[in-house]
């Protein structure tokens, strides 16, 4: 195997562990699942940040704050997919009528999506979080979403091969 993956092939990755195995088959579910834990993790980083500098954002304790990062994950992703949805809807449409309605569509969703974020984590949560106010949730979503483009580009720029062979060589794990 070359260490590529297709769509519908795994994905390929070498790797000289302890245990003696020389070829670790990383899946798409596995992929998927790292991505999520990743996003939360930093997640989670972000929401603590912002407890920490920031007045008007207070959590009760890292627990509660580990919880409303999930929370808020999920909501930002699930925000975010119906965005999708509803841009590419209008997008499918000729006219500036169309692309008018979308825009406003798109934000209207965007801007609604952060009182209905500050009512869930009010109704899950009650008095162990609080988030602050309008301004504070938008500075936090969109810091969120920052960190996990600038995430995703660093692994996606990891990926690249930057020198002949260099994937070509099995990787040292860190399992010791």
């Amino acid at each position: 195997m070359t260490g590529e993956a297709t769509e519908s092939a795994p994905l390929r990755v070498r790797l000289r562990q302890r245990r003696g195995d020389d070829l670790v088959i990383v899946r798409h579910r596995q992929h998927g699942f790292s991505a999520i834990v990743i996003g939360v993790l930093v997640n989670i980083c972000i929401l603590n940040l912002f407890v920490e500098h920031v007045e008007e954002v207070v959590i009760d304790s890292f627990s509660i704050s580990m919880l409303t990062a999930i929370l808020l994950s999920v909501m930002v992703w699930t925000v975010s997919g119906f965005e999708h949805r509803v841009s590419g809807w209008f997008g499918r449409h000729d006219g500036r009528g169309w692309k008018l309605a979308g825009f406003l569509a798109v934000w209207g969703i965007l801007f609604i999506s952060k009182f209905l974020i500050l009512e869930v984590v009010d109704f899950v949560f009650g008095d162990h979080v609080e988030l602050g106010h309008l301004l504070e949730v938008i500075l936090l979503v969109f810091a969120m979403l920052i960190a996990q483009r600038l995430t995703q580009s660093l692994y996606d720029t990891l990926g690249r091969r930057w020198g002949p062979g260099e994937d070509d060589q099995p990787t040292q794990s860190f399992a010791r």
